[in-house]
């Protein structure tokens, strides 16, 4: 399959792209869960920035768009303030549980929506089930931010042992008044199967029939994940990956330092550089910041 850049558009307020691991702190044990995030759930939280030092190191960089993920970003102390400073200047999305309404309430009174690019609300319904939150307080939160004007969808996981569960709860899920429902592929090894390659032919139409109209899913199941080896993209230079303590990296995909955001050591590239990865671990961003079929690379 050829390569489709999906890179951000030229006429996005942002000039960068953050993957910010914000905190190592989760609720969930999902079994999906990446294994390198996994062994780090809920250890080392010592070394998170307060939202005060977090917006002075933000503050170095030109305005962006920051994705905060986890661990469970609503768990890191004073997030709807941490939130409202990085949004004096950047953009922000989260990826998210969902499961601290209070927090949830806080967001809406403090944090401007325009400011928000999407908040992807994951429904983890095993790990929901274990802590006795039933699916109706999930769909209240993400219809209060519906409601408020927030970008948020509703994020569903097709592990191979759930396919069959969320084709009951994504139509409950709209029945509650949730507008956007989005599928998502599962990515990992399970029952000794890599997925997504090792879905069956009738696991992949199933999600065909569930999937909304989430663009990556198509991608994943159609892409050599190997692929963009020798690839020339704007990771490194525009876009970084950066982890709970603040080192930088190319991406999730490329391990490449550029020194450390929190102690004012970061520094990127000046250039474009080619793909290194054997396998790339986030598709939709190689699609996004591929300078493939766009005759950018410097």
């Amino acid at each position: 399959m050829a390569h489709q850049s999906n890179s951000r558009q030229w006429n996005d307020p942002w000039e960068w792209e953050i993957d910010w691991h914000l905190t190592n702190r989760c609720n969930f044990d999902c079994k999906y869960c990446h294994p390198q995030i996994r062994t780090m759930l809920n250890t080392n939280d010592g070394i998170e920035p307060t939202p005060v030092e977090a917006e002075r190191a933000f503050s170095r960089l030109p305005p962006s768009l920051i994705h905060m993920s986890g661990g469970e970003p609503l768990l890191f102390p004073g997030f709807a303030d941490l939130c409202r400073r990085l949004c004096r200047r950047h953009w922000i999305s989260i990826n998210t549980n969902l499961t601290v309404g209070g927090e949830v309430d806080k967001l809406v009174q403090h944090v401007p929506a325009a400011r928000v690019s999407r908040i992807a609300a994951a429904l983890h319904t095993e790990e929901r089930q274990r802590n006795g939150l039933p699916l109706l307080e999930f769909a209240r939160n993400v219809v209060v931010l519906q409601d408020a004007g927030f970008p948020v969808s509703a994020l569903y996981v097709l592990h191979p042992t759930l396919l069959e569960l969320a084709a009951i709860e994504i139509p409950q899920l709209r029945s509650l008044g949730v507008k956007r429902v989005d599928a998502k592929l599962f990515k990992g090894v399970y029952d000794k199967k890599r997925y997504p390659d090792a879905y069956s032919p009738r696991e992949r139409d199933a999600i065909q029939h569930l999937k909304n109209d989430y663009r990556y899913v198509d991608a994943y199941l159609e892409q050599d994940l190997g692929s963009f080896k020798g690839t020339p993209c704007t990771a490194g230079r525009t876009s970084f990956k950066v982890s709970v303590n603040g080192d930088v990296r190319r991406c999730a995909s490329v391990s490449t330092s550029y020194g450390n955001l929190y102690n004012g050591t970061f520094n990127p590239e000046t250039a474009d550089e080619e793909c290194t990865a054997r396998r790339v671990l986030v598709l939709s961003q190689c699609l996004r910041y591929s300078l493939i079929n766009r005759g950018e690379a410097n």
